[in-house]
């Protein structure tokens, strides 16, 4: 997972804003307001655009109200994409229960997931959310991201590359040793030994060369386009469009793991893959 000693190097602000924008401006909401109540009676209203909103409490809010039926209501009279109502006595069970349950001796995705985790109890509870979602977040565990991970040789270097109309968008090299990330970095560790490219689907192995001559390994390397990595960010069956990309070209992969060689085999041959 992430090592404690990760090294960050030449990993600038804009490349990371890229890549989270990509990840996950398709699923957060843009708007958000949330209501910290106390025994039903709202605290305050914090609003993700304008801060503090106490004049939602006088418009908005009537004795003996429901917090579900306020942040519904919220929700119709706003227009903010998503509207939360946390008991404030909650906050101090989630902590506990994150102290409870947490080794500070995992690695911090663990860490992570625990309070995930934690968080998860409270939903549809001391944490209401209108509207309803986000259902494979507390689905989602710590086991199935190690399954990821196991699926990276050891002590292997992971590249993703993806292009814009005239340059890079972003890049990301990852290291892996010992089932930890321990490395994160860019081409800009790299320069100059990456020139412009023109056209990355006849260069990119121009890129792959240089990270090689660079590091000393040879990356297991991805390179699309931003128009590609957009729609394999949205598909509901992402291992099938990401064969499906490889196998048209969409997407260009060097010294990808033996087991999905495999199964790009299988699927040129068959025509699917279950």
């Amino acid at each position: 997972m992430i090592g404690e000693d990760v090294k960050i190097v030449d990993w600038s602000v804009d490349q990371w804003q890229k890549l989270y924008h990509a990840l996950f401006h398709r699923i957060a909401p843009k708007t958000t307001i949330v209501v910290i109540h106390k025994n039903g009676v709202p605290i305050k209203f914090i609003d993700s655009q304008d801060g503090s909103r106490s004049d939602l409490q006088q418009e908005l809010y009537t004795d003996g109200q429901s917090m579900g039926e306020l942040i519904k209501t919220i929700h119709y009279n706003t227009g903010v994409d998503v509207v939360y109502a946390v008991s404030y006595p909650v906050i101090r069970t989630i902590f506990a229960e994150f102290q409870r349950t947490v080794d500070f001796e995992d690695d911090y995705v663990k860490q992570l997931f625990a309070l995930k985790d934690a968080i998860a109890l409270e939903m549809g509870e001391g944490i209401l959310r209108y509207p309803a979602g986000l259902q494979w977040l507390a689905n989602l565990e710590y086991k199935t991201i190690r399954k990821l991970f196991r699926a990276v040789p050891d002590d292997a270097l992971v590249m993703l590359t993806i292009f814009g109309e005239e340059e890079i968008w972003t890049n990301w090299i990852i290291g892996i040793e010992g089932g930890t990330i321990n490395l994160i970095t860019t081409l800009e560790t790299v320069k100059p030994s990456v020139r412009l490219i023109t056209d990355w689907r006849r260069e990119h192995k121009l890129i792959s060369n240089a990270v090689k001559k660079w590091f000393g390994v040879k990356p297991i390397a991805f390179f699309m386009d931003e128009h590609t990595f957009g729609k394999l960010l949205g598909s509901t069956s992402k291992f099938r469009f990401f064969l499906d990309a490889l196998s048209t070209k969409k997407i260009i992969s060097k010294a990808m793991p033996i087991k999905y060689r495999i199964l790009l085999f299988l699927r040129q041959i068959f025509g699917r893959v279950e």
